[in-house]
């Protein structure tokens, strides 16, 4: 029996044939077999989401464990390789050409990670969900956490279950704070649900700005609920380098809300930064588990892969691919409809992202040399 347990996720986009599509099998059979072959993992899952690979593994060693950090990056190095071999496109993107020290955060792959007391007497059952976006923003889950884990009125939790209503601690990050290459640096800020909601709506908002980096129980102060990769590829390098795509580890059940209640935002597709050239507003499409990239504009997608662990840190035999259930469907077809009417507006407005978050710089040039064109006009004056 293990006493505590570690659950990282690391993700990355490696490259993929024929565009930002999906990684080939033999990318992920390299990463398999690296990362089955480490003598610290207890137990680990390969999946991709659209173009980009997750490493989830169980181990002992902590959160932010060079150990662990350098092995998830050596395997996404080979996958690399391999993509760069076979001609795939984008090899190597979210690699950037430093090689970590120790961790990966603020080097390009997205990182989320948590460690808890395993099965404690006030939790007899560990339940973990792993959410995964690609062709997203790093705010792509702002609205589906504040329901989740603040508000009353969409998670019944919070009336049911004494721990629930005691509410959550939000960990929520500025995600324009720019970091050096491999500095851990964040800018934090720690607010109280419920009485803070208000407070918590006026950042999460703005979900190119502030992201939600940890959520902590208030019932158990020690557990943590969420974790989230916040890392902006271009706050590291200055240039466009891919869109952020975030992950999410959250633990649910018993003092955290339930998986449904987790799940059911995510039935409202809400339009976040991301698509094609990461520089448009779409709706984010909830997708099975390694769903390539081919739909109609592509789309922001979003999966999940529930399972539970037990006393010595194994998944559980079958896992369950939340959103390649059927009744997903409906709101498949609900965020490419949603998508269809988005796409009517082309670049004007809304449907193309901010001028801050659009990620190529043609549009940036060109108005930089139509500035110098402009000319000041006097109106004159008529009796």
């Amino acid at each position: 029996m293990i006493d505590q347990l570690t659950f990282t996720v690391i993700k990355a986009d490696c490259g993929s044939p024929g565009g930002h599509t999906q990684p080939s099998r033999k990318m992920l059979e390299v990463v398999e077999r690296i990362i089955s072959q480490e003598d610290w993992v207890l137990d680990h899952k390969i999946t991709h989401t659209g173009d980009d690979i997750a490493i989830l593994t169980t181990h002992t060693l902590g959160t932010s464990s060079s150990t662990a950090h350098k092995a998830c990056r050596a395997a996404f190095d080979a996958a690399a390789e391999v993509a760069k071999e076979e001609g795939n496109y984008g090899a190597g993107q979210d690699l950037l050409a430093t090689a970590p020290s120790g961790n990966v955060r603020g080097t390009g792959p997205g990182v989320a990670e948590v460690t808890f007391d395993l099965l404690p007497e006030h939790r007899p059952a560990e339940s973990i969900a792993v959410i995964a976006a690609d062709k997203c923003g790093p705010g792509a889950y702002n609205m589906a956490l504040f329901h989740a884990f603040a508000d009353p009125s969409r998670s019944s939790g919070f009336l049911l279950s004494p721990d629930v209503g005691k509410g959550f601690t939000f960990d929520i990050e500025d995600m324009d704070y720019k970091a050096e290459p491999g500095d851990l640096t964040h800018r934090i800020v720690k607010l109280n649900s419920p009485e803070e909601n208000i407070e918590i709506l006026t950042l999460l908002r703005q979900i190119d700005r502030f992201g939600v980096a940890r959520i902590h129980s208030r019932a158990y102060p020690d557990e943590i609920a969420v974790s989230v990769s916040t890392d902006r590829l271009h706050n590291i390098t200055g240039v466009y380098q891919g869109k952020d795509d975030p992950v999410m580890v959250i633990r649910n059940q018993k003092q955290f809300p339930a998986v449904e209640e987790v799940i059911d935002p995510f039935r409202l597709t809400p339009l976040i930064t991301g698509d094609a050239r990461g520089s448009h507003t779409m709706p984010l499409m909830p997708v099975p588990i390694n769903t390539p990239v081919a739909g109609a504009y592509c789309l922001p997608i979003v999966s999940c892969l529930a399972f539970s662990v037990n006393g010595e840190g194994k998944f559980s035999e079958n896992g369950v691919d939340i959103f390649g259930n059927l009744a997903w469907d409906r709101y498949r077809a609900q965020a490419q409809e949603r998508a269809d009417w988005m796409r009517q507006q082309a670049p004007f407005g809304v449907a193309m992202a901010s001028q801050e978050e659009i990620s190529y710089t043609g549009l940036a040039e060109r108005q930089s040399a139509l500035e110098k064109r402009f000319e000041s006009v006097t109106e004159e004056t008529r009796d």
